[in-house]
């Protein structure tokens, strides 16, 4: 019968037979240098992952591993370390660029811890692939940008009566004037000083149908994410035409309360129109033959409470459900009965990647206020 343990042989000297076994069991790659940057351990997920043998590989500098920056940098860290003893890399994870066998650049999460004996000092690396991991986290953002794309569509379908609306009054306008102005060139003498006067109104309301339908082309095209630094009032104000001919379709009135001085903000102009239209458009679908139509819909700008700045989208309208509560935001929930329910989780997404946040609240005089919360862009930010 063996006897039995006692704790030295618990924390005896682990076999070179085990550790080469727990290391090519390991599912991370494992890369051991010594103090000169030669290769003395590469285990089997980094024959994997980097597609030389260890053979290959060891007693070579862990250069041939890297990508720049990382490849100049790596002696100057071994170096400091070894004549300060003060740690720039060891224990802080990060993500570098690395070099496989056949050249091709990829991005690893690094970390790496240092080792000392007799024989003097190794440094342990742990590397993780993350190829397939910003693949898909490119994929997701993709499919977000495609998505938020079509619920720009499913947005403008939903207020087509009234854009359409807000381009027959002008085009209206043009041929009373037009007529008009045919008569008066039929009398003898012809009055100049009128006739200017109406080609002046018909010149008018030619710009604002073509305003309208502007606005409404940039909103709507596909375009690359640009984020810059931007005037909340400025970018609320490119949209008001069509925010305004949406409401007074259904008799609502809306209006804007423009805070002063406020700190600029970095996002993607037409996102956070986006998500101002999908706001003030539930807005009005709230309303819809209310009692409280009257008192409208406002949208206020105003300092945040973080330093940033607060967009409030403010009806009188029935309200979000207790029962609803947050789920408001999750896709395919809506309190419309044709919704599909994804315009406000597109706009929770656009809000979190400009890490900003879009709550709701209860209208205390009854209806729902729903508030954009978006942080300070930073001074050195430039348009």
């Amino acid at each position: 019968m063996a006897p039995p343990s006692t704790k030295s042989d618990q924390w005896r000297p682990m076999a070179a037979a085990e550790l080469h076994a727990l290391l090519d069991a390991a599912v991370d790659a494992i890369v051991v240098i010594d103090e000169q940057g030669r290769i003395t351990t590469f285990n089997a997920a980094a024959e994997r992952m980097f597609g030389y043998a260890a053979a290959d590989v060891l007693g070579k500098n862990v250069s041939m591993l890297m990508g720049d920056p990382e490849r100049t940098l790596h002696q100057g860290y071994l170096d400091h370390y070894k004549a300060t003893g003060q740690a720039r890399i060891i224990g802080v994870g990060r993500e570098v660029q690395a070099r496989r066998a056949n050249g091709e650049m990829f991005p690893i999460a690094l970390s790496v811890g240092v080792a000392a004996d007799v024989n003097g000092r190794r440094f342990v690396g742990i590397l993780r692939d993350l190829t397939e991991q910003r693949a898909a986290e490119q994929s997701a953002r993709a499919l977000e940008l495609r998505l938020a794309h079509v619920g720009r569509f499913n947005l403008m379908g939903e207020m087509a009566a009234g854009i359409a609306h807000e381009i027959n009054q002008p085009l209206g306008a043009i041929a009373t004037y037009a007529q008009a102005g045919k008569r008066l060139m039929q009398r003898q003498p012809v009055d100049l000083a009128t006739l200017t006067d109406i080609c002046t109104k018909i010149d008018d309301q030619a710009r604002r149908a073509s305003q309208v339908i502007e606005n409404l082309r940039k909103f709507i095209r596909k375009q690359e994410i640009q984020t810059q630094s931007l005037d909340v009032n400025r970018v609320i104000g490119d949209i008001w035409n069509l925010v305004e001919a949406d409401a007074r379709a259904e008799g609502i009135p809306v209006r804007m309360e423009a805070g002063e001085g406020l700190p600029k903000v970095r996002a993607d102009a037409v996102q956070l129109q986006q998500v101002l239209l999908n706001l003030t458009r539930n807005a009005v679908d709230a309303m819809r033959g209310g009692l409280g139509k009257d008192r409208g819909i406002t949208v206020a700008t105003a300092d945040g409470e973080r330093g940033g700045v607060r967009i409030t989208v403010t009806d009188h309208g029935h309200g979000v459900s207790r029962q609803l509560g947050d789920n408001i935001f999750h896709p395919f929930v809506s309190t419309k009965r044709d919704g599909l329910g994804v315009g406000l989780a597109i706009s929770k997404t656009i809000v979190q990647s400009c890490q900003g946040s879009l709550t709701y609240s209860d209208n205390p005089k009854g209806g729902a206020a729903f508030s954009v919360e978006l942080p300070a862009a930073h001074e050195s930010t430039t348009t």
